[in-house]
């Protein structure tokens, strides 16, 4: 039966009227008022001068005649599977998660294939004087240890901005974490070139040790921005293009730079600026562009935002830091809690490095401890890529889970995460015991192709369990995020590395190898306490969920 109407239609009119109810029909299920039906039919191109033509008097009168047809195309079943689907969010297939995990652990596996062909340590410091060596590393760690703090909280919030399109904010985010970064580099290097005097260690070491840490700090920042966006094809051309490029400068430029310290820090400075010019390409798209633009360059072409704007009201800085504290400890403490023992080695190195000018060193770079303990990293990179295949989803899931239940069927929700967290942590304690194993068995010749001793196969197979605690830790910790426990979390980083440097002191005195036990205690300590945590708060996991995302 046709609706009642104030004046008699046309056929080509009541045709066109039903075209249009379908046209806006496929555009959006549900249209419940008259003013949506307008807002439509502008956005399909529609003005005054189409609605007069196919007999109507303006755009108005064309939206209360379409109106009374939209409930004809209003498919109830349709529209709820639609509505789901507009609703839900999307989930990367398998191939995407197994090239994005592999893109995010390339970096740390480039540097172990440096590890086997330079043989010596991770950063390539191979045929340098013990003393070049010794401050150039030092450097290394200490930017990542001051680093990753601040990485953690910027990774952050720059994926939250962005995720908002608050450009305007994710600009000053960017800005500050330069700020604060420089703001920890001046601290840090005034704090090593103020221990070189007291201890007459000469300007030149302690100009290596800030050089390294403000390049690697500087590197790490540049690439937060790639990081979060997973510009996973860029991560590894730029990585594989700086490793060809430090290999390229080192071996191929001795003609030119004969000696060994020159030509190895000039092939970092290219593989730097390599690296830097992906990382620039990236902010000045961010940065060089105004949000409009980038807005409408994601949108389809008839939408032209409202307002959007980059002067956005700018958010407190020192809010933000207070607010992401336990995610600055937690980064910061990991790494203390990952690398603490190797520099714990260097003090207790009965082969102390000796200064061009005859002092020695109060540390000294372990390759006998490094051998061992940085090999017994392969345990843990597959793993990662395996944990990162099965949870980089779970929001998603999660999420999905929770637009299509009713609520009392809630409790699936649970249910869910605690299938996903047993299948991670099985999967991790699988991955890593297999290739702890395959990584013993292979030891022996490994650490004999390094030049290594018998002390680095002890110190392998040591650290290789306590890196199969480490990969259980890693899991938990993704979960304690999930699930918003990062304060938690903050506190067992803190105690596990307490842990390996009070540990590692004492036990260094009765032989440095014996500082891997205080890793091991570490990572044992950390496994447990998070597994015991997690097993209480999995028990109304879905309800922590909700209270903290939906």
């Amino acid at each position: 039966m046709m609706p009642p109407q104030s004046q008699p239609r046309s056929r080509d009119s009541r045709i066109f009227g039903l075209k249009t109810a379908r046209s806006i029909a496929e555009i959006q299920q549900s249209v419940n008022n008259i003013a949506d039906v307008v807002v439509f039919l502008e956005v399909l191109g529609y003005d005054n001068n189409t609605a007069k033509k196919n007999g109507f008097e303006n755009l108005y009168e064309l939206a209360k005649y379409v109106y009374q047809f939209m409930d004809a195309f209003d498919d109830s079943d349709m529209n709820k599977e639609e509505t789901k689907k507009s609703f839900s969010a999307p989930v990367p297939t398998k191939k995407q998660r197994l090239a994005e995990s592999f893109s995010m652990v390339f970096p740390w596996l480039g540097s172990l294939i440096l590890l086997f062909i330079t043989g010596v340590s991770l950063w390539m410091a191979w045929g340098l004087p013990a003393s070049i060596t010794t401050a150039f590393l030092a450097g290394v760690f200490l930017g990542l240890i001051v680093t990753e703090g601040s990485l953690q909280t910027f990774n952050r919030l720059f994926s939250f901005y962005y995720s908002q399109t608050n450009i305007g904010e994710v600009k000053r985010s960017i800005k500050r974490s330069y700020v604060l970064i420089g703001t920890i580099l001046a601290g840090v290097s005034a704090i090593v070139y103020g221990a070189s005097l007291a201890a007459n260690i000469p300007a030149e070491l302690a100009a290596i040790t800030i050089f390294s840490a403000v390049t690697i700090s500087l590197h790490r920042t540049s690439y937060v921005i790639l990081y979060a966006l997973k510009k996973t094809s860029h991560l590894v051309a730029s990585y594989l293009i700086a490793f060809t490029t430090i290999f390229a400068v080192y071996f191929m430029g001795s003609p030119i730079l004969p000696d060994i310290s020159t030509r190895y820090f000039v092939s970092l400075g290219a593989a730097f600026a390599v690296l830097s010019a992906f990382a620039i390409y990236h902010h000045h798209k961010i940065i060089g562009k105004s949000s409009t633009a980038i807005v409408v360059g994601q949108a389809p072409h008839f939408y032209s935002p409202i307002s959007i704007n980059d002067n956005t009201i700018a958010s407190r800085f020192g809010v933000q830091l207070w607010e992401c504290l336990p995610y600055f400890l937690f980064g910061t403490f990991y790494f203390a809690m990952l690398f603490g023992d190797r520099i714990i080695s260097w003090i207790f190195n009965p082969h102390i490095a000796v200064a061009a000018n005859g002092v020695a060193l109060p540390l000294s770079f372990n390759s006998v401890y490094h051998i061992g303990a940085d090999l017994a990293l392969l345990v843990i990179l597959p793993t990662a890529i395996v944990q990162y295949i099965l949870i980089s989803p779970i929001y998603a899931l999660a999420y999905n889970r929770a637009i299509t239940l009713k609520v009392p069927e809630m409790k699936q929700v649970d249910r869910f995460l605690r299938h996903s967290y047993r299948q991670l942590l099985i999967a991790s304690i699988a991955t890593s015991g297999a290739s702890a194993v395959i990584l013993n068995i292979m030891g022996p010749l490994i650490i004999a192709h390094l030049g290594g001793a018998q002390v680095s196969l002890h110190i392998l197979w040591y650290a290789s369990i306590a890196n199969i605690m480490m990969s259980v830790f890693v899991a938990n910790s993704i979960f304690m995020i999930f699930l918003g426990r990062v304060k938690t979390l903050a506190i067992v980083s803190i105690v596990s590395a307490i842990i390996v440097v009070a540990g590692g002191v004492f036990l260094a005195r009765s032989g440095f190898e014996n500082i891997v036990f205080a890793y091991l205690a570490s990572t044992v300590v950390a496994a447990t306490s998070s597994t015991i945590y997690m097993s209480k708060i999995l028990r109304n996991a879905g309800s922590r969920l909700f209270s903290r995302y939906i």
